[in-house]
């Protein structure tokens, strides 16, 4: 009886393995796959935990990383679409990242939560996901 059930068990299991589907999943944190936009703003999200990390330090803002320009013209992730405003949202996200990069001290928390303020205002209309992580991105002195 127990060789049995033991040779069920492994019919059975080597008919799943048979018919899995063995495609790789997307990873958690980029559940939609990776678009030409997602990998940007991926880019972005590291700028943003940099600068945090240098608010901490009272380092001076990297400067603003060109690349960012294609935030307008990035390939989106297939089956999403960008809105009427997704443009403003994109202009204003640049020039947020453009005020950080070249801030002084007496504004750089300012322009930071500026900088982060951008993405959530975008987020909170297209592509929600990403916001409780955005949230997290505010700075605040203690």
């Amino acid at each position: 009886m127990k060789s049995a059930f033991s040779l069920v068990m492994v019919i059975v299991l080597a008919a799943v393995i048979a018919h899995a589907d063995f495609t790789t999943a997307p990873p958690q944190d980029n559940p939609n796959g990776s678009s030409e936009l997602s990998k940007l703003m991926r880019e972005m999200q590291d700028y943003t935990n940099r600068a945090k990390a240098g608010l901490k330090t009272n380092a001076k803002p990297e400067p603003y990383p060109v690349a960012f320009d294609k935030i307008h013209s990035a390939k989106i992730t297939d089956g999403m679409s960008k809105s009427d405003y997704y443009g403003s949202f994109a202009d204003l996200y640049v020039m947020s990242v453009k005020n950080y990069a070249k801030s002084g001290k007496s504004n750089r928390v300012e322009t930071y939560n500026n900088m982060v303020s951008a993405c959530l205002a975008c987020h909170s209309q297209h592509c929600p996901g990403p916001v409780p992580v955005i949230k997290k991105m505010m700075w605040s002195p203690k």
